[in-house]
């Protein structure tokens, strides 16, 4: 068995059961005579919610972990060309961006059985800021094995150390930088291809035509505003969906609780009075109980009298009939 298979397959099972699934991979592991990743599979650390939560998201839904790698791309692209107008056009979007691929985590886990918490759903928020800030942390979430969540202040590269559950030096690959450089963003990349190597059947073109070399930096960077801009676009069309989506669900929610709260109110009231009901039939029923002890006592008292008249009654008949 294969440490980092068994990692991909550990760190996506619902939080409750990862002590479980671990050890029976271990286990597994072990019986195959593969006792080194046995070790190292029982030492693998248990995911923090919001860790947990990115995993899923993606196993299940990759294409939200794409969008916020995408739109990360985008923003640094723009900040490393100094295009002021796409990234001020970009960051007006990005906490839409944020707050859409948080809900998905947040209805996902919720439908795999394992609700977020307030604080776990603010650091799956940290974590998609990280990701949209630094092409790293964009590479580890995408892993599906990340172990904690990641935080980064936008200028530094954000801290990967221990992150990635069964990590290795392919993890932060991209674009075919060796592990321990700082990824580049893709307009860096084609700067440095740009340098280095001319366009296929043209000659380099000379120094002194500095009119032509601007006509044809700015039609780049229009061209690359363009498709900033239509990317945007697309992100926001798709973030609006899924707010629009979500608004008619929480609403539909909204109507739910009201007329169960609207139920539970008229089943309370009729508690309410059947308790009143119930108290007004005890009472007269202690009543009723009185009444029937004092009536108890008058028969006792009457069958006692009429027992003695006709004692007295059979005794004169008697007395007659001895006169007759």
């Amino acid at each position: 068995m294969d440490l980092r298979d068994a990692a991909q397959q550990l760190y996506t099972v619902l939080p409750r059961d990862f002590t479980a699934e671990r050890a029976a991979l271990s286990r597994k592991a072990k019986d195959a005579g593969d006792k080194d990743v046995a070790k190292k599979i029982a030492g693998l650390a248990k995911p923090a919610a919001s860790a947990w939560a990115v995993n899923i998201l993606a196993v299940h839904k990759p294409e939200v972990i794409d969008g916020v790698a995408r739109f990360g791309a985008s923003l640094r692209d723009a900040q490393a060309e100094s295009d002021t107008e796409a990234f001020r056009e970009l960051s007006q979007h990005r906490q839409g961006q944020l707050t859409s691929a948080v809900h998905a985590a947040k209805d996902l886990a919720h439908e795999l059985g394992a609700p977020l918490s307030a604080a776990a759903a603010a650091d799956v928020e940290q974590t998609f800021r990280a990701a949209m800030a630094d092409a790293g942390a964009a590479r580890a979430v995408s892993t599906g094995r990340l172990v904690r969540a990641l935080s980064g202040n936008g200028f530094d590269p954000v801290d990967l150390t221990g992150a990635i559950a069964a990590g290795g030096p392919e993890d932060a690959i991209d674009a075919g930088f060796d592990a321990g450089e700082t990824v580049p963003s893709k307009g860096q990349v084609a700067k440095k291809q740009a340098a280095k190597e001319p366009s296929a059947g043209t000659a380099p073109r000379p120094a002194h035509e500095p009119r032509e070399q601007a006509t044809s930096l700015a039609e780049r960077r229009a061209a690359k505003r363009a498709a900033a801009r239509k990317e945007a676009q697309d992100h926001f069309a798709s973030a609006d969906r899924v707010a629009r989506d979500t608004e008619e669900a929480a609403s539909k929610a909204w109507d739910v609780v009201k007329e169960l709260a609207s139920r539970r109110s008229g089943v309370e009231a009729e508690i309410r009075d059947l308790k009143k009901r119930l108290a007004a039939l005890e009472a007269h029923l202690i009543g009723i109980t009185r009444d029937a002890e004092s009536a108890e006592a008058d028969k006792k008292v009457a069958v006692r009298a009429a027992t003695e008249h006709r004692r007295t009654a059979d005794q004169a008949q008697r007395r007659v009939d001895r006169l007759s």
